[in-house]
């Protein structure tokens, strides 16, 4: 079982920002209504996420599952798009 440890509001753009999930369980919300949003774990090479490297969430998806990372690297294909990021932490 898990429960919310806390809820990161991100406004994002086409340059990657980097959220410290520290091995927690997350999950990803694009709020967007036209911008897709990318993500990767940047642990491995240190690289920021691209459309060329990145997952893709289109416009109103969210992660169908929990997944972990450490330093999860986010960007969009348009300013101004609101992405949230729920962390969750075991009970």
């Amino acid at each position: 079982m898990k429960k919310i440890d806390s809820v990161c509001t991100l406004t994002l753009g086409t340059s990657a920002q980097t959220v410290r999930v520290s091995g927690l369980a997350c999950l990803v919300q694009n709020n967007s209504e036209s911008a897709s949003v990318y993500m990767k774990e940047r642990r491995a090479d240190g690289e920021d996420v691209t459309a060329d490297n990145g997952w893709r969430l289109a416009p109103g998806e969210s992660t169908p599952i929990p997944f972990t990372a450490l330093d999860l690297s986010l960007a969009a294909s348009a300013a101004g798009t609101d992405v949230r990021v729920l962390l969750l932490d075991e009970l």
